[in-house]
């Protein structure tokens, strides 16, 4: 297995890691990459955190930071994906760590964290904001920043008793260019051949009714081969290969999924809490206490005091920005003079 980082068309690739370690940085709008990794439909607002910003502002904070700095332009943000073997964590202990994480290697910069759990495998989400609110730098992307990023989730997950993982345990495989078309809210062609192919094998016994089924309701090609299977998309003019799609679409697995006949729709394909059963226990009012409103009030505390110390930062640029427009307005008052 191995790490990856995309930056327009460039690959970073390192070694071995205990979760799967994704940065894409991106000069797109920070507002369509929020909206997409905020769908209701892949996370839960338990899981859903904002480091050194609120969730609810997170667009206008991390905006009103490059307006103050005067740094709209280049890469606006950087988005990191954490994956983790399925199985061996829950949504809770996972988005613990992309907190960890984020507020270990990114700090002074606005951070929103998410937790993914609508796929076979549990994954946070990171939208760093590019520009400091502490002092207008810019995070730098290259390959040192980016294996100190994987050594520090490696610690992480060490400690937590995650294993290294060397193959590729998700469901389904999302490139870069899909990451980048979701987030501009455009279709995927690979998606749309998930979908169809889930379809299908519910619809099939075995991989000759599986071929009939694609080809007779979505018009999709398949072709069996001795260890793989492909899929051809009627708008395309090559095959992709089936692990090109996930775990879950390789000839071994979908051999599999046939093989276990009618029982395989109670077979668990390593999603330990699908979306529908995460559930946070009932607490009952009268149980609360001092206990419970403790951490309340601190949460609320850090808060007020992360605004206030972003308001100092403003308020001294400012200043900065007026006595350097006064002595350049006095400048040109002594040429003039002369």
């Amino acid at each position: 297995m191995e790490y990856a980082c995309c930056s327009n068309e460039k690959n970073i690739k390192v070694g071995y890691f205990m979760a799967v370690i994704k940065i894409i940085p991106s000069k797109g709008r920070i507002k369509n990459i929020i909206n997409y990794v905020l769908n209701k439909e892949k996370t839960d607002s338990r899981i859903i955190s904002g480091m050194d910003c609120s969730v609810q502002n997170a667009i206008d904070e991390m905006n009103t930071t490059k307006k103050l700095y005067e740094k709209t332009d280049g890469i606006s943000y950087h988005h990191i994906i954490q994956s983790f073997k399925p199985g061996e964590t829950d949504p809770q202990k996972a988005h613990r760590i992309g907190k960890e994480l984020a507020k270990k290697e990114f700090k002074g910069h606005e951070v929103l964290v998410v937790t993914h759990i609508d796929k076979g495998h549990i994954h946070n989400h990171l939208v760093v904001n590019s520009v400091s609110f502490k002092d207008g730098r810019k995070l730098v992307s290259n390959k040192e920043t980016l294996r100190e990023i994987k050594r520090e989730s490696n610690r992480i997950c060490d400690r937590e008793n995650l294993s290294i993982i060397k193959g590729p345990y998700s469901e389904r495989s999302y490139s870069m260019t899909e990451y980048k078309l979701a987030e501009k809210g455009l279709p995927i062609w690979k998606e749309q051949l998930r979908s169809a192919i889930d379809e299908a094998k519910e619809h099939s016994k075995n991989l000759v009714e599986l071929k009939e089924y694609l080809k007779e309701n979505f018009n999709i090609d398949m072709k069996v081969q001795n260890k793989n299977l492909s899929f051809l998309h009627p708008e395309k003019k090559k095959y992709c290969r089936g692990k090109k799609l996930g775990h879950a679409y390789a000839k071994e697995e979908i051999t599999d999924f046939f093989k276990r006949g009618p029982e395989r729709k109670e077979v668990n394909l390593g999603l330990p809490y699908r979306k529908a059963d995460f559930k946070i226990p009932e607490i009952k009012i009268a149980n609360i206490g001092l206990s419970r409103i403790a951490p309340g009030i601190e949460s609320i505390a850090s808060k007020i005091s992360r605004d206030i110390e972003k308001e100092k930062i403003r308020v001294e640029k400012k200043k900065e920005k007026h006595l350097s427009s006064r002595e350049n307005h006095m400048a040109e008052g002594r040429r003039r003079e002369r």
